[in-house]
């Protein structure tokens, strides 16, 4: 998460936490000042310590669990109440502690047990006052009305604070909705705007290049066979220019079949994949299994594009640089992804002749073409067990 997308609450956590401190010290503070402390100071101290760790340490391993059911939250927030009024047994001065205490049970716990949780504290206050003063519950004693006033503005605190919280939480939410919204129309609009400009290339080397080498080559033949004999200088130019003709034609062919494979055109991407490796048994008399995992579904033609040209790489590399007696291609489908495995069980890169990646599509092109899916390219090689590249692309449904 960026930092600025933090809950509100969170970046101003520090300040419900220096204000619970503050009370703590103010307290111990007033009970050193307290002649008629009911324990020894040292004993108050102690404790003052113990809730001081319990609560910072807790809640330092609270945080790490989601969720209030299997939270520890509930029950460090229970051991600090309990610590305190182990401190009021010393000294009433650790009353003081209330101040920050409520904010930390209604930062800590839902509203509704925060609720419980001061109406319980309340109570047992101020059945604590009026029994040491020995005298019996009425609506007309002070002292009750006190710690009632006291709890509802803790209650009124308390659901101002939820209210922050939800609303920064509702926001945050937003935000990241929005941003990964955002991410996804990007990559979408990138991939679409690939697939256009290779359509393009497609069609402009087509309709310009390859049918400007065609009028070519035929009107040198034509020309050839309406030379008189004897002109041995100017058959030797036309040949010449027909074999640059052609060989111009074969690459143009080449570049159109590079960006547009007939492959997927005429097929599925399994099929296609099948097809490439059945003619790459048959060239290289090499074993090679093929399996297709989960349920194929129809992808982004930049997406099978770059799976199919990593496999045709990857099966290339195999036979020239690993020296592997079999080989293996999966491709699985996903939810969210679709993966590549092409497994040999030949030399590692530090046993090959030559890196497996070191000419033709190349690692850093097959990385630069998975990387313009969103997807990734990684290699495993150990020596005495193979190469294994594995292409993973995310499917945006």
């Amino acid at each position: 998460m960026h930092e600025g997308q933090n809950d509100v609450w969170v970046k101003w956590g520090w300040l419900w936490k220096a204000l619970f401190y503050a009370a703590v010290i103010v307290s111990t503070w007033l009970m050193l000042l307290d002649d008629d402390r009911m324990a020894p100071a040292w004993a108050a101290l102690l404790l003052t310590g113990l809730l001081l760790l319990w609560h910072w340490g807790g809640l330092k391993l609270a945080h790490r669990k989601p969720g209030f059911l299997g939270n520890p939250r509930f029950i460090v927030i229970i051991g600090v109440i309990v610590l305190w009024f182990a401190l009021l047994r010393t000294s009433p001065a650790y009353y003081f502690m209330l101040f920050g205490l409520f904010g930390e049970v209604f930062r800590h716990l839902p509203l509704r047990y925060g609720v419980v949780a001061v109406l319980v504290l309340t109570g047992f206050i101020v059945y604590e006052q009026l029994a040491n003063a020995g005298t019996n519950f009425s609506l007309t004693n002070r002292t009750v009305w006190v710690f009632v006033f006291t709890a509802l503005g803790a209650i009124v605190l308390g659901v101002w604070i939820t209210a922050i919280i939800g609303q920064s939480t509702r926001r945050r939410q937003l935000i990241e909705q929005l941003e990964a919204t955002r991410a996804e129309l990007a990559a979408a609009e990138r991939r679409a705007g690939i697939l256009e400009e290779r359509q393009r290339l497609a069609r402009d080397i087509h309709d310009t290049l390859a049918q400007g080498f065609t009028s070519i080559v035929m009107n040198l033949e034509a020309a050839d066979q309406s030379l008189p004999d004897g002109l041995d200088s100017l058959q030797k130019h036309l040949d010449r220019a027909r074999e640059t003709a052609r060989a111009s034609l074969e690459q143009a062919r080449r570049v159109v079949h590079a960006l547009r494979p007939q492959l997927l055109v005429q097929s599925s991407l399994p099929d296609a994949i099948e097809r490439t490796a059945a003619r790459w048994r048959e060239e290289t008399g090499i074993p090679l299994t093929t399996t297709t995992t989960g349920e194929a579904v129809p992808l982004h033609p930049d997406i099978e594009v770059t799976l199919l040209r990593a496999a045709q790489e990857a099966l290339a590399n195999i036979h020239k640089h690993a020296r592997a007696t079999a080989a293996q291609l999966t491709l699985s489908y996903f939810d969210d992804a679709v993966v590549l495995d092409v497994k040999d069980n030949g030399v590692s890169f530090a046993g090959a002749a030559a890196s497996p990646f070191s000419g033709g599509f190349g690692l850093q092109a097959m990385r630069e073409r998975a990387e313009g899916c969103g997807g990734s390219v990684t290699l495993e090689s150990e020596p005495g067990e193979g190469t294994t590249v594995v292409v993973s692309i995310p499917i945006y449904s």
